[in-house]
């Protein structure tokens, strides 16, 4: 017994050493032993919060991680879970888990495939970043997510980033087609809304110097209800939870609305019917979770900022897609109010949309020239008929019939 005690004295020596030093630094001049912040690390609780102790430290790990033996901070996958989607698919994301359509086919990733001809600078990279993703996804849920993912809120940086370069090349003399403004609002609005069930908070705002998003995500396993809106510098976005989620039938167990704002679009000048019209607000798009979200129940309240003050009656156009060149058009927007600094529409489908200078009022323009001129020679005939007559009356004062006649 005394030689088991005897052994095991000895192997805690060697494991302390001979200043008594656990799991510690030890000072060689002074023998003197002080704790390492581990937490200094970069790579340590890379998705958590690192907090260091005495001789040790742990990872308070973000939500939809957890801390591991072997890992300090890995993703749980939800997915595991049975219940979490109930009877629909279940796609596992880095720190969270997104339900598909209870009929819904699988994600597609068509539309991230690069387009020939295109020039825009940083189009490809995007497409590229985006269908990794959406691959990612679409695999996710019988292989699981293989090597370093992406997180949602890291995607929507760079998205957002990309859309800035984007604008930029828009402005350029070279890319002001109609059909380079159409992709560029695609890809950006399949995107995020890929992005959107991925963030982990439930609103998301993000701001540079030529984009604001704002995205607003509700995980209630029973589809929500009532009014929402969301707001930012420029424009605002009223709707209901039930327009959101869409049918009740279908509702995946999230529902998510966004609100995105451009602040160089309004420059452009493109190819289209509407050419001549200037823009008076930043254009916005709006999406939602709702497949269906061409032909709305309920139509969408947007309340936009103008640019500089005018009293002239704006219209509510979108963004629409023709012979894949792209115009503005007014159909299924009306113009619900409007005064010198703000225009509210009404819109029963979803797309990218702004307000311009009224269609109508460049037309009574043109009427009220028309009814000018006309006045005009005819003030200008009847003063020659009224000098023709007054000659007459002097020459010809036989004849008084004739001026009367006249």
């Amino acid at each position: 017994m005394g030689a088991i005690l005897f052994i095991w004295i000895l192997a805690l020596f060697k494991t302390c050493g001979a200043d008594g030093c656990l799991n510690v630094k030890t000072a060689s001049s002074t023998s003197t032993c002080f704790a390492i912040n581990e937490c200094q690390n970069q790579f340590v609780c890379r998705r958590g919060r690192c907090i260091n102790t005495t001789g040790n430290f742990y990872c308070d790990c973000h939500p939809g991680y957890k801390s591991l033996a072997t890992e300090f901070c890995r993703d749980i996958d939800e997915c595991l879970n049975k219940t979490a989607c109930l009877n629909r698919k279940c796609i596992n994301t880095p720190g969270g888990y997104y339900c598909t359509q209870r009929n819904g086919k699988e994600l597609s990733c068509d539309q991230f495939e690069k387009q020939p001809g295109q020039t825009l600078p940083g189009f490809d990279n995007l497409l590229t970043l985006m269908k990794d993703n959406c691959l990612m996804l679409r695999n996710s849920s019988s292989t699981g997510p293989k090597g370093e993912t992406l997180t949602g809120e890291r995607l929507l940086e760079v998205l957002v980033n990309a859309t800035d370069e984007i604008q930029l090349a828009l402005l350029n003399k070279s890319h002001r087609g109609g059909s380079d403004v159409t992709n560029f609002l695609q890809t950006i609005e399949v995107s995020i809304r890929l992005i959107a069930p991925q963030l982990k908070e439930n609103f998301t705002r993000m701001v540079t110097n030529y984009t604001e998003a704002e995205i607003l995500v509700n995980r209630d396993r029973t589809q929500p209800k009532g009014p929402v809106s969301l707001i930012n510098e420029k424009a605002q976005l009223d709707t209901t939870w039930e327009t959101v989620a869409g049918d009740e039938q279908n509702y995946p167990g999230s529902a998510f609305v966004i609100l995105l704002s451009f602040k160089t679009l309004n420059m452009l000048n493109v190819s289209s019917s509407l050419q001549s019209q200037q823009l008076m607000s930043d254009v916005i798009t709006v999406s939602i979770s709702n497949p269906n979200s061409e032909n709305l129940l309920q139509p969408v309240q947007l309340t936009f900022s103008h640019l500089q003050s005018s009293d002239m009656e704006p219209d509510c156009v979108y963004w629409s897609e023709e012979d894949g060149l792209g115009v503005w058009s007014g159909q299924g927007c009306t113009r619900v109010m409007s005064n010198s600094t703000h225009t509210i529409c009404s819109c029963d489908h979803l797309s990218s949309f702004t307000v311009i200078e009224g269609i109508q009022s460049n037309g009574l323009s043109t009427v009220m020239w028309v009814c000018l001129l006309v006045a005009l020679a005819c003030v200008i005939l009847s003063l020659i008929t009224t000098m023709w007559c007054r000659s007459v009356s002097l020459h010809q004062l036989q004849q008084p019939g004739k001026c009367m006649y006249l």
